[in-house]
């Protein structure tokens, strides 16, 4: 692979992409700027310093004025060495015959105003590269308008704090139970509305129709928000990730350790810009844009080829019939080239009880770029929630 070719090739891609964003395409010289700074571990030093660093707590963008944080612990199935080897650079031979990976799964909580007495707890399941971090307008706003909530998310496996594990293990199904555990931790009782973004959804969807009886009961509402019910194989997602670069990271990890070694940094870094700004639509702060970069570029390439492989083939229609007589509401961006407006009806089809909302002008990130209407619908699931109690 001519690395040098492929850096000049992402950097013309992001430029073009950059035209997409409004006011933002004033700022490509910028955008492209901050693309090269990645390219080099002294760059992105000063990128951090400029931008500050992910999961301070303590600025924006970003999850902050939490009341509760910590890690839940998973314990996962055994794989076996080979898998292993290939997952994390060491050879077979190497390892133990099997190997368990215990999973650190960070939560963060906004805890509910000391006159809730039973309060309804909102789950937000963040999407494909993205993190915990990724709901803070929501957190922001909900947290003054219903200080009854608590409001409670968390980093998948593979993503944000929580950090790399082994590709095999980043699946829609081992994310759920990722989430159902946190739950099971911090919202052992009361009513939850489940609210999942992009990939997040997919995982919502499999969480109500996987939930033990315990927590299932409990869940009186649900958000999609830019999801799909069907397959990811024949949709935007793949077409997006299907670019030079995104196949870079597979051929890297499915290479031998030196070339994952050599390939690593590089290529999340150059991942990052041109996925983070193919996803927005609307005119869209600057700050934000390359705070969702930051997410992206901090994703390991694990979770690149985990999760790929994994949403190739898997669909959650068989969630349909746990829908039934749920609140809730279908978000889609009518310029969401991701997860367009036919994947939303294929949700509608199965879940008629749900709102549908589109979004004029907006793209895949709607927390992000139009967190009015994200508030607003999940305001109105809560009130139905509220109202039935």
């Amino acid at each position: 692979m001519d690395f040098r070719a492929l850096t000049h090739k992402t950097l013309d891609d992001v430029q073009k992409a950059a035209t997409r964003i409004g006011d933002t395409a004033a700022k490509a010289p910028a955008f492209v700027r901050s693309a090269a700074l990645r390219l080099t571990s002294s760059g992105r030093r000063r990128l951090a310093l400029e931008h500050g660093a992910l999961h301070s707590q303590t600025r924006e963008p970003g999850l902050t004025d939490l009341t509760a944080t910590g890690v839940v612990d998973i314990k996962t199935t055994p794989v076996t060495a080979d898998i292993a080897a290939k997952d994390d650079e060491r050879k077979a031979s190497d390892k133990p015959e099997t190997v368990t990976t215990d999973i650190p799964v960070h939560w963060y909580e906004v805890e509910p105003g000391e006159s809730a007495t039973e309060p309804v707890t909102i789950v937000f399941i963040h999407g494909f590269t993205l993190a915990g971090e990724s709901w803070y307008r929501q957190f922001n706003a909900l947290r003054k308008s219903h200080p009854e909530a608590r409001l409670l998310t968390m980093d998948l496996r593979g993503h944000g704090q929580t950090g790399a594990v082994p590709a095999s293990l980043c699946t829609v199904e081992g994310a759920a139970a990722d989430a159902l555990a946190v739950i099971a931790e911090r919202a052992a009782t009361g009513k939850l509305i489940v609210v999942g973004h992009s990939l997040g959804g997919l995982i919502a969807l499999r969480m109500v129709r996987a939930a033990e009886e315990s927590i299932r009961r409990r869940i009186a509402g649900v958000v999609l928000i830019s999801t799909s019910i069907d397959k990811l194989a024949a949709q935007g997602v793949p077409q997006i990730l299907a670019s030079p670069v995104a196949d870079a990271a597979r051929n890297a990890i499915e290479s031998s350790p030196k070339e994952i070694r050599k390939f690593r940094e590089a290529i999340a870094a150059l991942m990052a810009p041109s996925l983070a700004v193919a996803v927005f639509a609307r005119r869209t702060d600057y700050e934000i844009i390359e705070f969702h970069a930051a997410m992206i570029n901090e994703t390991p390439l694990e979770t690149f080829v985990g999760y790929l492989d994994d949403l190739q083939d898997h669909d959650e229609f068989a969630a349909g019939p746990y829908l039934e007589g749920l609140p809730g509401a279908v978000l889609v961006g009518t310029k969401d080239d991701v997860t367009p407006r036919k994947q939303a009806d294929l949700i509608m089809e199965k879940w008629p009880d749900a709102e549908l909302v589109e979004v004029d002008g907006a793209g895949h990130m709607l927390p992000l770029e139009a967190p009015e209407a994200v508030n607003r619908a999940i305001e109105r699931v809560l009130a139905k929630v509220q109202e039935s109690s």
